[in-house]
């Protein structure tokens, strides 16, 4: 009788505990991202905003990139460099002190903020192309540095030249025209692209709606 007096005390307490405290309450979990141009044209920046209850902190976040590839760490915010351009599923788990974790995941569209749309090669003195960037970001890009190489007609390279493009505003285009730094008649082709870029990175950048399951690839 004892023994079934105690199971029952056991089972009331714990029926009185969980509506009186309930679970525990999860963090709640968010992030942003923009691009990072000084770390590849297919690098982004990610910035955590996730708190949990009052009286804890987060103490560890793990990224997942949906390529393979994640992160633990005990910053907020990561640079992850994606392999190709396309769209990742970017999975964030904070964890707070009390070893409770919560979890978001959202859609990220990975493309170079500055691309090439056009160039032509001008053989002549001096020898230069000139084309014309774009900025597909969301935000003014301060800089954006292009270069050109210049090779002969076997494929050895023979001098290369840059050029920066300033405050390119989002979806405006701009000409330019990068001149070989040295001269030579050898010159028979070049290849041009964007080398870096730096962009204005707030914390807060284009959120989107969480998403609770990830789509299969």
């Amino acid at each position: 009788m004892k023994r079934i007096l105690f199971l029952l005390l056991i089972v009331v307490i714990g029926l009185v505990s969980t509506s009186c405290f309930g679970p525990a309450v999860r963090p709640s979990v968010d992030f942003t991202w923009c691009p990072d141009g000084s770390s590849g044209l297919l690098s982004y920046h990610f910035f955590s905003h996730s708190t949990t209850v009052p009286g804890h902190y987060i103490t560890t976040f793990n990224w997942q990139f949906d390529d393979g590839s994640s992160i633990d760490d005990y910053y907020r915010d990561v640079i992850h460099r994606f392999p190709e351009e396309g769209t990742y599923f970017v999975t964030l788990v904070a964890t707070d002190d009390r070893g409770v974790s919560g979890t978001a995941s959202k859609e990220v569209h990975v493309q170079p903020a500055a691309f090439i749309r056009t160039w032509k090669l001008a053989l002549g003195f001096p020898v230069q192309v000139y084309g014309e960037v774009e900025n597909r970001c969301g935000d003014t890009l301060p800089t954006v540095t292009v270069k050109a190489k210049f090779y002969d007609a076997d494929g050895l390279r023979l001098t290369d030249g840059t050029v920066v493009i300033n405050d390119l505003e989002p979806g405006e285009r701009a000409a330019f025209t990068v001149k070989a730094q040295e001269y030579s008649s050898r010159i028979f082709y070049a290849t041009v692209a964007v080398e870096s870029f730096t962009v204005d990175c707030p914390e807060i950048f284009h959120p989107v709606p969480m998403r609770t399951n990830a789509p299969d690839r």
